[in-house]
């Protein structure tokens, strides 16, 4: 459900068919929930805390077998993490994983690459922006942050995949 609210609020996801609203909407979830709840891992100590507050090591959700897909879980945490996004960068960056025109079985895929296009072009000018702010030679170059997250986007498809 938050995931839907999260759409609605995108610009341009409504005036997509309403059949490809729902493909984006389940090919995409995980991936949302996995770049929203990425604050839950602790990768310094090793634990998730879970929505509830309770909160497990890595080695005692091994032991509940959930080792492989946890693995990656952290190892995608730390490096989305270690990008320092704030929270505009990182809602963009949310919208453009859920707005993604090579899911399987979008009809429109010219209306969805458009969108995507230019969610990618805003969080582009957003992340360089910031960057430029803090480091003046990136000021006409896409930043290596901006690159290294889009680099997650295969990282997101790999967990979907083993999930």
């Amino acid at each position: 459900r938050e995931v839907v609210e999260f759409a609605r609020h995108i610009p341009g996801f409504s005036t997509l068919t309403q059949n490809d609203q729902v493909t984006l909407l389940k090919a995409g979830t995980f991936e949302v929930l996995m770049v929203r709840f990425s604050s839950l891992f602790n990768v310094k100590d090793q634990t998730v805390t879970f929505v509830s507050g309770a909160t497990y090591s890595l080695e005692e959700l091994r032991k509940m077998g959930m080792s492989e897909l946890l693995g990656a879980m952290f190892d995608f945490s730390q490096k989305l993490h270690s990008l320092d996004l704030n929270a505009e960068e990182l809602g963009l960056f949310t919208a453009m994983v859920l707005v993604s025109a090579d899911r399987s079985g979008i009809e429109n895929v010219a209306s969805v690459e458009e969108l995507q296009e230019n969610l990618i072009r805003a969080l582009r000018r957003l992340v360089n922006k910031s960057t430029a702010s803090t480091d003046p030679d990136h000021q006409n170059l896409d930043s290596p942050r901006f690159t290294r997250l889009l680099l997650r986007l295969p990282d997101l498809r790999s967990l979907n995949n083993m999930h």
